[in-house]
C-alpha cells in the first residue's frame, strides 16, 4: 500500500495565495475527479450573519499553519459586520510569521461576496463563482450557520452566494453545518424542522450548537458555534481521512470473482469491514442510520457479490446525530427538557474525525 500523507502533520510548506480573477476552478487544482490529488485539501467556509464570525480569522490561522489545506470563504453580507478581508490578511500573516514586504498583494486566503457572483461574469460562457467554487472544494464548511441561513438551505433557496453553492454542491461533497443563533432563534419551533431537512433530505452533518453559555447578547442558553478549536480538528480529520481515501484509489481493486470474506472475518484482513458503532450514552442516546450519499455504482459490488454467495451483509455503522424529531410546545419553551440528542455533542465529532474510519468509508468509499 502506498504511503498516507497526513495532512495535519505536514507544516507549511509553501506561501497561501488568493486565486486570481475571474475565479476558474481548473487552474486551481487537478483535472479530474476528487480523487485526482496533489496532496492539498481544499475547503470552502462559509460564514453567515452571527456574530461567532469574528473567529473566522482564528480558525484561518490555524487551518494555514498546516500548510496542505487550502480555504476559501464565502462571507454573507451580514457576516462581513464582524471581519473583513484585512483582519484575514493578518491572520495569515502571523501563522506564517511574515514581514510587511512578504505579505505580498496576492498572499492569504480570498473572501467572496455576493459581489462577486456577478462582477467578474460579463457573457454567456464566462465563469460562474458559485459553479468554480464548488468543482474546486472537497469540504464545505458553514460556520457559523445564522438562522437566515439554515432556513434558507432547508427551503431550498439560492439567492445568495453562498446559498447556490450548497444547492449546486455534488452529493459527494460533505457538508458540515455549525449552527450558531441565539437561544430564542434556536428554541424556534422550526429550527428542529430545518435541521431535520439538513439531515435527513439532504445529508448534511450538524455540529452543535453548544448546550449552555453566555451569548454575545447576555442571554444564556443553547445557540453558542461549536468551539472554533474544535471545527479546525474536524477539517483536519476530513483532510486526513481525503490522502486516506485517495491513497486507497490508486490501490487495485480486486474482479467480481473475487471471493469477499464474511462479515465475521477479522477486520485485519480486509477493508470493507465496517466500524463498530460508537457507544451509546446518557448525553447522546438517539442513533439514526446514516444518509449515505451517492459515491459510485461500484460502492454496492461488495454487497451484491455477498447476496449472490449467500453471505451475511457487513452491518451499517450508526452515526450519532441531533434528534431531528419536531420538539413539543412545552421543550421548546424550556431549553432543559430538549432531548439531549438534539446537541450534537463534540466528543461525537472528535470519534468521527479523529480516527477517519467511519467517515472515510461513508463519504469517500460509500460503504
Amino acid at each position: 500500500m502506498p504511503s498516507i500523507s497526513h495532512v495535519t502533520n505536514a507544516g507549511p510548506s509553501r506561501l497561501p495565495r488568493k486565486p486570481s480573477r475571474p475565479f476558474i476552478s481548473a487552474h486551481h487544482r487537478p483535472l479530474g475527479d476528487h480523487t485526482t490529488t496533489d496532496n492539498i485539501f481544499r475547503v470552502v467556509l462559509i460564514s453567515s450573519g452571527s456574530v461567532a464570525s469574528i473567529k473566522i480569522p482564528n480558525i484561518v490561522e490555524e487551518l494555514v499553519k498546516i500548510g496542505n489545506i487550502e480555504i476559501q470563504i464565502i462571507a454573507t453580507e451580514a457576516s462581513t459586520h464582524f471581519y473583513s478581508q484585512a483582519d484575514v490578511d493578518k491572520s495569515v500573516q502571523s501563522a506564517l510569521k511574515l514581514s510587511d514586504t512578504q505579505m505580498q498583494d496576492d498572499v492569504g486566503v480570498r473572501i467572496w461576496t455576493d459581489k462577486d457572483e456577478w462582477s467578474d461574469w460579463k457573457k454567456v460562457g464566462d465563469p460562474i463563482l458559485h459553479i468554480e467554487l464548488r468543482r474546486w472544494t472537497d469540504l464545505v464548511i458553514v460556520a457559523p450557520c445564522s438562522a437566515d441561513l439554515l432556513a434558507k438551505i432547508a427551503c431550498g433557496l439560492c439567492d445568495t452566494l453562498a446559498s447556490s453553492l450548497l444547492r449546486a454542491l455534488s452529493p459527494s461533497i460533505p457538508v458540515v453545518i455549525c449552527p450558531a443563533m441565539n437561544t430564542h432563534m434556536y428554541q424556534h419551533r422550526l429550527t428542529p424542522k430545518h435541521l431535520a431537512v439538513v439531515q435527513d433530505e439532504l445529508g448534511y452533518l450538524v455540529s452543535g450548537p453548544q448546550g449552555s453559555g453566555r451569548l454575545a447578547c447576555g442571554d444564556d442558553g443553547p445557540g453558542k458555534m461549536t468551539d472554533w478549536h474544535d471545527i479546525v480538528s474536524l477539517i483536519q480529520g476530513f483532510a486526513t481521512m481525503h490522502q486516506t481515501q485517495v491513497s486507497l484509489a490508486s490501490l487495485t481493486v480486486p474482479s467480481l470473482s473475487t471471493s469477499y470474506p464474511s462479515s465475521s472475518a477479522s477486520p485485519s484482513n480486509t477493508f470493507i469491514d465496517t466500524p463498530s458503532p460508537p457507544p451509546a450514552s446518557a448525553e447522546t442516546s438517539t442513533y439514526k442510520l446514516p444518509h449515505r450519499l451517492p459515491c459510485g455504482s461500484s460502492s454496492n459490488i461488495p454487497r451484491q457479490r455477498e447476496k449472490e454467495k449467500g453471505i451475511g451483509e457487513h452491518p451499517t455503522p450508526l452515526v450519532p446525530l441531533p434528534d431531528p424529531h419536531s420538539l413539543s410546545t412545552e421543550a421548546a419553551l424550556n431549553g432543559e427538557k430538549m432531548p439531549a440528542s438534539v446537541y450534537a455533542k463534540n466528543v461525537d465529532w472528535e470519534k468521527m474525525a479523529n480516527d477517519g474510519g467511519l467517515w472515510h468509508r461513508k463519504w469517500w468509499l460509500g460503504v
